[in-house]
Order: structure tokens, then sequence, then C-alpha cells
């Protein structure tokens, strides 16, 4: 009698560069995941965006503050609404960004823990760059969980 194949695992691993559209992708899909590892160009596609996002705001913020200031607009409950979406958002990609940093630093073959570097304002934030920039180390296998469909730690995969 034989017993039905498995199949493989799959793994965790990206294994090929990510464009900047499937980098997106991993980065809704894996947003609350922090085990396992992401690529150099994932991490970077997703830095890229976030700098020109932020940029394009600030811009965006500094042109209109005369207008919302002058025009009431953004006054009361539509406000309020306005003010928590943007704070919803803004925690997601808080979430988001820091699992990507931890699973960037897995590939490096580094613990999640690294992540607070960030707590050292500038140079943390600067060492943290630098990390992300170094090459993988297949080392960082012990990382991913080896049977994606049961949770390792109690992380989600």
């Amino acid at each position: 009698m034989t017993l039905p194949r498995q199949p493989a695992p799959q793994p965790t691993q990206p294994g090929e560069p990510v464009g900047p559209v499937k980098a997106i992708g991993n980065f809704v899909r894996k947003g609350f995941q922090f085990s396992g590892r992401a690529s150099r160009s994932e991490y970077w596609w997703i830095a890229l965006y976030s700098f020109l996002l932020s940029g394009a705001a600030e811009y965006a913020t500094s042109q209109n503050e005369h207008w919302v200031e002058d025009s009431g607009v953004f006054g009361g409950a539509a406000g309020l609404v306005i003010a928590l979406v943007v704070l919803a958002a803004a925690i997601l990609v808080a979430i988001f960004s820091s699992a990507l940093t931890v699973r960037r630093l897995h590939d490096i073959n580094c613990s999640g823990w690294w992540w607070l570097l960030n707590l050292f304002l500038f140079l943390g934030s600067l060492a943290l760059l630098i990390m992300a920039a170094l090459s993988p180390d297949p080392r960082g296998a012990r990382f991913d969980n080896p049977n994606p469909r049961r949770p390792q730690n109690g992380v989600t995969a």
C-alpha cells in the first residue's frame, strides 16, 4: 500500500528579484507577516514608494494649507472622518513597513529584534538602511516557517 505524496513545501524566500508591482502586492499581502524573508528589491521598491509619497504629501500639504484654512472645508464631522481614515492608513503602513523590515533583516540572517534600532532616531535608521542593502545570506532560511499552513510561534503565514 502506498501513501499519497505530499506536495513539496513552498519556500517563503522570494528567490528572485521582484518588480515594482509585485513589491506592492507582497507589501499588502504580507503586511502582518513577521516570519520569512524579503528580497532586497522588494524592500527597496517600497522604500522608493514611501519616499516619493511622503514628498508628494509634504508638497501637497504646503500648497493647500492656506486653502484649507481659508475655506473651512475640512471642519466638523467631515474633517474628523478624514483624519481618522488617514490615521488608520498611517498605522497600517507603519505595521506593514515594520514587518517588511523584519523580513529583510531575516534575509541577511539577522534577528528581527534589530528593528528596534529605529528607537535611536537618526543613527539607528541609518544602520538599518545599511543592513537592508546587504546581500542575502542563505542561513537566513532559519527564519522561514517550514509549514506555511501551520503558524509558527503565533505568527500567521
